[in-house]
Parts: structure tokens; C-alpha cells; sequence
């Protein structure tokens, strides 16, 4: 399940679901990072200038960028003690991850990758680095549900700390970009009933096809791919958390019979329903 990075001239996360390690990032100065879906950078030590988005920030010791595999991020500059410990979350897990999170976090980050920890951050940063470097070193059944969970934990405590500063970006963003959260909102809303984009596109007042452009301009996926997202999260919760059957998870999330339900997520997932709920009891 955990992998340690050694190749240093990428963050992608290349096959596997999640990657760490450590490094000086020597191969990567001066042009766009090739990253993973979503990529947590810490410096442990020395500084980097740093270009996200168009937005330069210097970061120093203990500072953390959040990026996602659509940022456009360069090093320009790095001293030459500088270190940093990296975390890489591919689509799958990072989809799990964002599961539990609010929405505003999102548009926060997208906007503010840069994170300087004050002293009581700090002292969670920290205790949450070592516990995951104990987590790394087991191979345990639910090792993937621990690292979810601690994930999930990690980006909570951002959103807590940062609050105040999401409430006040919210009226200092373009209309495109309120469609999009909208539409994010729209999904978590209403993703066990409603699965055909045409749907969304109607509460929204747009077309199917701006509609399609904008999720590809600012999330990097189709609308579609976004609703069925979605909706197989809920559905592994389901499968997980109640000991419904089958026929009536999928009577509860709209699909005509089981079968077509049951082939509706061995698609997305690659794994039956009934294998998909044995391997996680």
C-alpha cells in the first residue's frame, strides 16, 4: 500500500495509490512539475522559491505547499541545504480522502497552496509526520483506511485553522468558478438519485457542454466522471457501513436492478460489489 519515492525527477505518482519520502529535489529546478493528482510538500529544512499558478512564495522550514495535478508548479530556486518531505496521493485515494472534507476547502487551497504553521499547527504537523512514518512501516489489513482516515485528519485541521480566511474569499472569485462549486455542492446533494450531467446543468441554468468545459477547466475532469465519483463513494460507504443487501443499495440509489447496478461499479471500480464489501469487513 505505501510506497517510498525514490525518483526524484518526478512527484507523479505514477501506478500506485500513495508515495512518500524525502528529498532534495535537485532534478526537478525549472520546470513545471510532473505531479501526482495531489501532492503534500513540507520543508524540513533550508528554503525554495517557488512558483505556483503564476503565484510566487518562498517557502522556509516547516512550511507546506498543497498542490493537485492540474497546478502549474516551478521551482526557480532552492539553497542548497534545502529539504523537504513529499506525499503523493493518487486519484483514487485522494477521491476517498475528499469524501469526508468540506467543499470550501477545495477553492481555499486551489487558491492558497502555501501554508506558513504557527506554533500550535506546528506541533500537530509534526506529531502527524511521525505518526504517518510509523503507519508507513505496517502492513496491516486496514493500512488503507488508516491512511484515509489520517489524510482526512491532516486536511481537517487545515480547514479549521483556515476558516475564517475561507468565509472571506468567498465573494472574491469569477462566475465560472461559483458555477463549479456549485456544482460540486449540487453533486454531494444529489448524487444518490441523479447521475446524468443534463441534470446539474438545469438547477445551474447552463448547458451540458459549458458546463463541461468548466469542470474541465477547473477540477480536470468531465462532469460525468465527477457525479460518478461521487456516487461510488456513496455506494462504498453503504456497501461498508449498513448491512443492506445489494438489491436494496441499489434500489436506494435509483438503479433499475442489481445487475446493472452491480456492473455500473465493477466499470469505475474495477471490483464486484460483493468482493468490493468482502475485502473490506
Amino acid at each position: 500500500m505505501v510506497k517510498m519515492k525514490t525518483d526524484l525527477h518526478t512527484l507523479r505518482g505514477d501506478n500506485g495509490d500513495f508515495f512518500m519520502g524525502s528529498g532534495r529535489l535537485d532534478g526537478l529546478l525549472g520546470s513545471p512539475l510532473p505531479l501526482a493528482y495531489v501532492v503534500l510538500l513540507i520543508c524540513q529544512q533550508g528554503c525554495a522559491d517557488v512558483n505556483v499558478n503564476l503565484q510566487s512564495y518562498t517557502i522556509g522550514k516547516n512550511d507546506f505547499l498543497v498542490l493537485s495535478e492540474d497546478s502549474i508548479a516551478v521551482i526557480n530556486s532552492k539553497s542548497d541545504d534545502f529539504l523537504c518531505s513529499y506525499y503523493l496521493m493518487n486519484r483514487s485515494i485522494a477521491a476517498e480522502v475528499a469524501y469526508e472534507l468540506p467543499n470550501s476547502l477545495f477553492l481555499f487551497l486551489y487558491r492558497f497552496p502555501h501554508f506558513k504553521p504557527d506554533s500550535h499547527f506546528l506541533d500537530f504537523l509534526n506529531a502527524w509526520e511521525g505518526l504517518l512514518s510509523i503507519i508507513s512501516k505496517e502492513e496491516l489489513q486496514y493500512t488503507r483506511q488508516i491512511i484515509v482516515n489520517h489524510f482526512q485528519n491532516f486536511f481537517l485541521w487545515v480547514s479549521q485553522r483556515t476558516v475564517h480566511m475561507s468565509a472571506s474569499t468567498r465573494n472574491d472569485y469569477s462566475r465560472q468558478e461559483a458555477i463549479c462549486w456549485e456544482f460540486w455542492e449540487l453533486i454531494s446533494a444529489h448524487c444518490k438519485q441523479e447521475r446524468e450531467v443534463a441534470f446539474y446543468a438545469d438547477l445551474l441554468h447552463i448547458t451540458p457542454y459549458y458546463l463541461s468545459q468548466l469542470t474541465r477547466k477547473f477540477f480536470n475532469d468531465s462532469p460525468k466522471t465527477l457525479i460518478d465519483r461521487q456516487m461510488v463513494l456513496e455506494i462504498k460507504k453503504q456497501l461498508t457501513q449498513s448491512n443492506e443487501s445489494i438489491q436494496q443499495i441499489a434500489h436506494k440509489f435509483k438503479f433499475s436492478d442489481a445487475s446493472y447496478f452491480g456492473r455500473y461499479f465493477k466499470r469505475i471500480t474495477g471490483v464486484g460489489l460483493t468482493e468490493y464489501r468482502k475485502l473490506r469487513s
